[in-house]
């Protein structure tokens, strides 16, 4: 037996192993960060690199380095440092979805062997063969200013879509062998197994803790006659970490006399609104020369949900929001940003409103290197050095899981408030046959 097959061998067996070792703690943990750092430490163990990071991207085209492997720290850690868009451009993105693309990099020869799993053009299966071609001279100058002299990058995908990249890099020369490729993809399918499994693991948690949510919520709105509005304020603001809240509800609607019931609308308009109004945490302040003492009596709401649209209004920035122009002052003494409006409605009724408001948010972002995020990068950085990116004031979105934990919510208050009318129609039916009756 010759020492090349020996060798080939040996890397057989060591790639079985890891591969091995990898499937392995993908069953033993459902912690996807557990795993990400596992795999980096086997493949950069398996290849012998000096770095090995896999990168996540974020939805704006920019990534972030979530895990990573370093030998005795012949690179610098990128571990954590976000990268911005323009450094993996959009074209390369592409390329990497349509093709599934591994590339390696030669930054002495600069040459990039490219192994597409996909035909560009017709999306079939290819055998992955290395096809070798001049490196663009601006990626050269990236991998330069890195340190890395070769570099081995695969894509990794979730449910078709590019989740990330693994990369391995190298500070010295190196040739990547087919074998090694094949290696790293296997464990890189592996890792979109861990993905995938991670993803259902945080939607089932995130299911259940919706549903504990709303049970507590109910629990507090299901004790009549005194049902527990303030508790159950308090619980909804905190289920969306806000820092205050409001729930406004129509006050002595019914009518004995002429057997009628005032919409919200009639109730908000009057010179003394007949609401109930609860409030929880901060709350905007009405100067004097406002118009109206009640940030519901506003027509903004009215013209919104005026057509029984029971949609929950999910407003990011007040301050972006022109419907909300004669409202904003009453917001400027305060640090509320960001406001939920949940229109509670039963049976084509408006019954009230229900508003959770966030507090604007510094931010810090930690970049590898300085650049500009509002000009696109022309040419490639000469350093990676930590930047910290500060920005003060922000607005905090609110996610497409919110506008559905707020449906769920807004749904269940509406219900039992709907009950609570009806309850107290009755007993003012009731008293006013007692008076009747016996007064």
């Amino acid at each position: 037996m010759t020492l090349s097959i020996e060798q080939d061998l040996q890397l057989r067996i060591e790639q079985e192993h890891l591969l091995r070792r990898i499937i392995n703690s993908i069953h033993q943990t459902l912690d996807l960060n557990d795993i990400l750092r596992a795999t980096a430490e086997e493949i950069r163990s398996l290849l012998r690199t000096d770095r090995v990071m896999l990168y996540k991207f974020h939805s704006d085209g920019s990534g972030q380095v979530i895990a990573e492997s370093i030998d005795n720290n012949r690179l610098p850690s990128l571990l954590g440092l976000n990268f911005p868009a323009d450094d993996i451009p959009l074209h390369a993105r592409k390329m990497f979805m349509k093709a599934r693309s591994r590339s390696v990099v030669n930054v002495d020869t600069r040459q990039i062997g490219q192994s597409p799993l996909r035909n560009l053009v017709t999306g079939e299966a290819t055998p992955g063969d290395i096809t070798y071609r001049p490196v663009d001279p601006c990626h050269v100058e990236y991998l330069t200013a890195m340190g890395v002299k070769s570099s081995l990058v695969m894509p990794i995908f979730h449910q078709e879509e590019l989740w990330g990249l693994l990369a391995s890099h190298h500070s010295e020369p190196r040739l990547v062998p087919e074998s090694e490729i094949e290696a790293v993809q296997m464990v890189v399918d592996q890792l979109s197994v861990a993905i995938a499994q991670s993803h259902i693991l945080a939607k089932a948690q995130a299911r259940a803790q919706r549903e504990a949510v709303l049970d507590r919520i109910t629990t507090l709105l299901h004790s009549m006659p005194n049902i527990e509005f303030q508790s159950a304020l308090k619980e909804t603001v905190e289920a969306f970490s806000g820092t205050g809240g409001r729930l406004c509800i129509r006050h002595h609607a019914f009518s004995l006399q002429n057997d009628t019931v005032k919409s919200l609308a009639e109730c908000l308009n009057e010179e003394n609104p007949s609401i109930e109004l609860y409030t929880c945490g901060w709350q905007p302040v009405m100067p004097e020369v406002a118009k109206y003492q009640h940030m519901e009596q506003y027509s903004v709401w009215q013209e919104r949900y005026k057509f029984s649209n029971s949609d929950v209004w999910g407003i990011t920035d007040i301050y972006q929001t022109p419907e909300l122009r004669n409202l904003q002052m009453a917001f400027q003494p305060t640090k509320i940003r960001s406001i939920m409006m949940i229109p509670l409605q039963h049976r084509q009724q408006l019954l009230g409103y229900l508003s959770v408001f966030r507090d604007e948010i510094d931010t810090e972002t930690l970049w590898a290197g300085q650049f500009d995020p509002d000009q696109r990068q022309l040419y490639p950085r000469l350093s990676f050095e930590v930047w910290r990116e500060s920005k003060k004031a922000q607005a905090c979105e609110w996610t497409v899981e919110d506008i559905e934990l707020a449906q769920a919510i807004g749904k269940q208050f509406a219900l039992f408030i709907q009950q609570y009318e009806i309850y107290r129609q009755v007993q003012a039916f009731n008293a006013n046959l007692f008076q009747n009756l016996f007064g």
